[in-house]
């Protein structure tokens, strides 16, 4: 077995990178990410997610009858890995599926770099030490490092809070890479104000932060989002901890926090969501996303091929929507190169000082 350093494939990302550029010059849109939707069960209870729905009854049922069976997933790991230079393993839950571990050899063999995102609750039912054979991170889905609010955010008891915490520690102990993903609701705003977060999230192994605030679900009646003024602080203090703090790295951008700050909303000149494929437990694509979720918008990677996909009309409703305010994997997915240029720089440097201070202020 190839050690992690040797699972992203240079060539074929330079290839696929190229493939996509061409593409690009003739106004060809592909997507160049693959996000995997592997189960539609997911065993938490997240409001502000489809798969918080409380019927987990009814929700095991539903994965029963439509989550794709693994030679399924397998055809569309095939269809989408001669377009996608990175993919992304996510839910409703993945690790619930019996077949998990199989799945992530299998795309691991399409030589796709695998990023899992988890809830982390079911870790120590993996073998860690095989899974970080397939893997380049796992991103755990930590919405609050503090007990109360994380189980009120997430609609779980204090064991299950305590399961996580425990199952953090054995990412650590099996030296599997990972870092944080956060959530930003009105649940959770004061360890951000007060930044106690990242003290927390270092002690519990995370070098690295991502969080977005929460972009508020259509289909429900209630909001999650904090008020202005309390966005404002948020801000404005990870703001400051990023001029004066090199760990845990904030991955995002501090534009999208000044431009929240500033307007109460991240700024974009056309929505991104074309640069991902993002496939349903069912197979599905939604086209352009899950706002526009309607018969003649869904189309199965089971029956067309991706090309045929990116060539349906739809796509054309993204070029002028701008419904996500706040939603940070969109607006960083539509940012202009310079802000991923920038950020690159910042990380490159940030990791540079910590192993070679003494080249840091090159960088």
């Amino acid at each position: 077995m190839k050690s992690r350093e040797m699972v992203v494939d240079t060539i074929r990302t330079l290839k696929l990178l190229s493939k996509w550029g061409a593409n690009m010059a003739v106004g060809r849109r592909r997507p160049v990410i693959a996000v995997f939707s592997m189960t539609h069960y997911c065993n938490f209870y997240c409001p502000m997610c489809p798969f918080g729905d409380a019927d987990k009854e009814g929700q095991i049922v539903l994965a029963r009858r439509k989550d794709l069976t693994t030679e399924q997933w397998k055809t569309v790991f095939d269809k989408v890995s001669s377009h996608c230079v990175w993919s992304i393993i996510e839910g409703g839950e993945p690790t619930s599926r019996p077949d998990f571990m199989e799945l992530v050899r299998y795309l691991h063999s399409k030589k796709m770099p695998i990023t899992l995102i988890t809830n982390c609750s079911l870790l120590h039912t993996i073998d860690l030490d095989e899974l970080k054979k397939y893997i380049q991170f796992v991103t755990c889905s930590i919405d609050s490092v503090f007990e109360e609010p994380y189980c009120k955010v997430r609609g779980v008891t204090p064991q299950t809070y305590r399961r996580v915490m425990d199952n953090l520690q054995l990412l650590t102990e099996h030296k599997v890479p990972h870092y944080f993903n956060s959530v930003i609701t009105k649940y959770n705003t004061q360890e951000f104000i007060d930044q106690t977060y990242f003290d927390r999230a270092k002690e519990l192994g995370a070098n690295a932060v991502s969080f977005t605030f929460v972009e508020d679900r259509s289909d429900v009646d209630y909001s999650l989002l904090p008020d202005r003024e309390t966005m404002n602080k948020v801000c404005a203090s990870i703001l400051d901890y990023m001029g004066k703090k090199k760990e845990p790295q904030v991955m995002i951008p501090p534009e999208y926090f000044q431009q929240i700050l500033q307007d109460g909303r991240g700024h974009f000149d056309e929505c991104g969501v074309w640069k991902s494929i993002f496939v349903n437990g069912n197979g599905t694509v939604m086209v352009p996303c899950w706002k526009f979720n309607s018969p003649e918008n869904t189309y199965s990677l089971l029956e067309h091929s991706v090309d045929e996909i990116w060539s349906a009309p739809q796509w054309d409703i993204a070029k002028t929507c701008h419904d996500c305010e706040v939603l940070g994997c969109i607006w960083y997915s539509s940012q202009p190169v310079t802000t991923f240029a920038r950020n690159y720089m910042r990380g490159l440097g940030k990791m540079i000082s910590k192993e070679r201070p003494e080249l840091a202020e090159a960088v």
